[in-house]
């Protein structure tokens, strides 16, 4: 999935070790500068695909199709109750984390023990991770299981979530708490459900509260499966396609929708792999394929040999979607690769540049007064020490200025703070009309038999649309936050351009010419950090503030329930030894009141509710603007830093030239011009190399297709 990205990681970090290990590369210029920071960044990066679909869409064999293992149960009854993460270890092992405590349990034996194998894996999880022991999901927080795959090698994560509109409704609150957290989202269907009014307006809100959670652009992070095609003719498959549109349309401009069969993607897979004997797929009536000489034909059971392993995965069209999944999760740290490419550039090209200026310098000082040039120099030190500090104090004095506020301009938090209020007036509009919609047409029907399920009903309905108006508001806000941030380090970079010209007039009038660029002032490499940055900062506020307001809809449910004692002459007799059996009771009348006076509180009161609610979005944004101002702060002071550091080193070698003879000055010229010569072959290799990279170098296993898909 994620093939090219690790090939360019992996040629990049051993650029890196090249660089750090050769004799020709200034050691001072690459300690310098960021790059390590960028690698370090670069080898930790993380990819995390969550994974959620109804209850029997075939949620578990598709993510079996996706790994290419018989891992999770595809047996309907076993339906997901816990959060399952797979993640790559060299190992099987399997840790549990628990709801109560700290506690994580390591499981990597099975029950005779030796060491786990997937069957015996798949046999434990079976046990913790589904609703056959309704008591997993009260105890177990989540399972994290760690195989040798090769899809999950690159740091990627996939995450297996409670299954949607099932009869566990807490499971969709978990959902909803997962997906701001990852990276892609794919949303699993089946034909057969989207037709449903019911799945329709489901699956809007899931989908609009997916969009909510990521600052991606129209929804580009959220993938749409329509599985089974297998099961299914074209034309069934055809009309969910065209009726999910529908479903999609106003809320996703062009959704990114595949068509597949999560089965003949695993069965392919593990037979390609050796898993699986040929003779199993024989045996499988479920498997049948166009017959690659003929495609108006299908081949079944012993007509498939074991060459038909690309021909079932083909079918499958799992690759299709693995491809555009991967092209996505490569460009969200796309970013990664780019700082670090930049930054091998600017080491490579500030060598050859001190290098040449060095020689420059050193053919001026064999006919120069030494102790004149020695003077130029110090005084050249200092201007640039002095540009330095002036500089660092500007920049220091615009971020405060831009994230805190002056005498004149307005502060970030000020814009946001402005902004929350702004929408929140609208919001409460939304919120008011909708919550006394929902709850006047449903308390008319309210009576002692369907009491529980209607007001099980009003109470997740106005949770949902609760969450969403807020995960609306707060997804507005940091994209404000986005622009206000690039605004800045646009400004940034205007400074450091000044900051360069005023070097070069430094080295021009103290040396008579200015020093080829050496050091980078440029503060490109900061843009996608700090994006990524407060994306990952909007996932976490994102979470706690959706449970924030899912607590206070729950809190007229709960104040309704009261424990009451049990009627009977026997539960009287136990309560004359204080004995007695209690039951929980739902005060119908006095829910409706709660409720009422919810409603109420939204519409006469709402100002205050939502000052509450302003507090809680603007506090953790103002809080990250704080922290993105310190970072910048820091970021560029290091660049600016450096890039002087560098300056200086320069001139204090030039310096201790100053004590070698003229023949000593002419050998140090030669050896300076066999070293630039050798770091400029280093860098024409690199280039070449991006070159490669950038084009289809990493050919798709499955190229070469048969007749029948090409």
């Amino acid at each position: 999935m994620l093939e090219k990205f690790a090939e360019t990681k992996k040629y990049l970090v051993n650029i890196f070790n090249e660089l750090q290990s050769s004799e020709d590369i200034d050691g001072y210029i690459i300690n310098n500068s960021i790059l390590s920071d960028e690698i370090h960044r670069l080898k930790n990066g993380d990819f995390k695909i969550a994974l959620v679909a109804p209850f029997s869409a075939g949620k578990s064999t598709f993510i079996n199709s996706i790994i290419g293992k018989d891992l999770l149960s595809m047996d309907i009854r076993a339906e997901t109750s816990v959060i399952t993460k797979i993640s790559y270890s060299e190992h099987i092992k399997i840790e549990i984390s628990y709801i109560q405590n700290d506690k994580v349990e390591v499981i990597e034996k099975d029950d005779f023990g030796a060491p786990l194998t997937y069957d015996t894996c798949k046999e434990v999880l079976k046990k913790i991770t589904t609703v056959r022991d309704e008591k997993n999901e009260e105890i177990i927080r989540q399972v994290v299981v760690y195989c040798p795959l090769e899809i999950c090698k690159d740091n990627v994560e996939i995450i297996d979530t409670p299954g949607l509109f099932s009869r566990h409704e807490k499971h969709e609150a978990i959902t909803n708490n997962i997906i701001p957290q990852v990276n892609a989202v794919i949303f699993m269907i089946d034909p057969d459900s989207v037709g449903e009014a019911n799945f329709t307006d489901k699956i809007r809100n899931y989908v609009n509260s997916a969009k909510n959670s990521s600052l991606e652009e129209d929804g580009r992070h959220i993938f749409f499966v329509i599985n089974k095609i297998d099961v299914f003719d074209a034309e069934d498959i055809a009309k969910a396609r065209h009726e999910l549109e529908e479903v999609l349309s106003g809320i996703i401009m062009k959704p990114n929708i595949h068509e597949v069969s999560a089965y003949f993607g695993m069965r392919g897979k593990q037979l390609r792999s050796g898993d699986l004997e040929i003779t199993d797929i024989q045996k499988d009536r479920k498997i049948k394929i166009p017959d690659p000489i003929d495609p108006e034909y299908t081949i079944s059971g012993r007509q498939i040999t074991d060459e038909n392993a690309l021909d079932i995965i083909h079918f499958s069209k799992i690759r299709e979607l693995e491809k555009s999944l991967g092209e996505y999760l490569q460009s969200k740290n796309q970013y990664l690769i780019t700082d670090v490419i930049s930054s091998i550039r600017n080491i490579l090209s500030d060598s050859i540049n001190k290098l040449k200026f060095e020689m420059k310098e050193i053919y001026s000082t064999i006919e120069e007064d030494q102790s004149i040039y020695i003077e130029k120099i110090d005084q050249l030190r200092e201007e640039i020490e002095s540009v330095k500090v002036e500089t660092l104090a500007n920049i220091n004095s615009l971020v405060m200025r831009r994230i805190r506020g002056g005498i004149s301009d307005s502060s970030l938090e000020d814009e946001i703070s402005d902004e929350i209020q702004h929408q929140l007036v609208g919001t409460a509009k939304d919120i008011e009309r909708e919550m006394f919609k929902k709850w006047s047409k449903a308390k008319q029907s309210i009576n002692r038999h369907n009491a529980e399920e209607i007001v099980e009903t009003v109470i997740l309905e106005a949770e949902d649309f609760l969450v969403l108006k807020v995960k609306e508001l707060v997804r507005q806000s940091f994209l404000n936050v986005k622009k206000i941030i690039s605004v800045l380090i646009s400004d940034i970079q205007q400074q450091l351009n000044t900051v360069t010209e005023k070097f070069e007039e430094a080295e021009i009038k103290n040396l008579g010419s200015k020093m080829d660029r050496i050091g980078n002032l440029n503060v490109d490499n900061l843009v996608g950090s700090t994006m990524n940055n407060i994306e990952r900062e909007f996932s976490s506020i994102i979470v706690s503030i959706a449970k924030d307001c899912q607590e206070k809809v729950r809190d007229a449910y709960d104040s309704s329930v009261s424990m009451v004692k049990k009627k009977g002459v026997w539960n009287w007799l136990k309560g004359l030894f204080g004995a007695e059996d209690y039951e929980e009771k739902f005060d119908l009348y006095r829910f409706k009141r709660e409720l009422d006076i919810l409603v109420d509180d939204l519409t006469d009161t709402m100002k205050n509710r939502l000052m509450e609610s302003h507090v809680a979005i603007s506090e953790p944004i103002f809080s990250m603007s704080n922290v993105i101002m310190d970072d910048i702060n820091g970021e560029v002071s290091k660049i600016i830093t450096n890039v002087v550091k560098i300056k200086e080193s320069v001139l204090v070698d030039l310096k201790s030239e100053m004590d070698r003879n003229e023949d000593e000055k002419r050998a140090s010229i030669e050896l300076k011009q066999m070293k630039a010569s050798r770091v400029k072959e280093i860098s024409h290799r690199f280039e070449e190399r991006l070159v490669g990279l950038t084009e289809e170098v990493i050919e798709d296993e499955l190229s070469v297709e048969s007749p029948v898909y090409q």
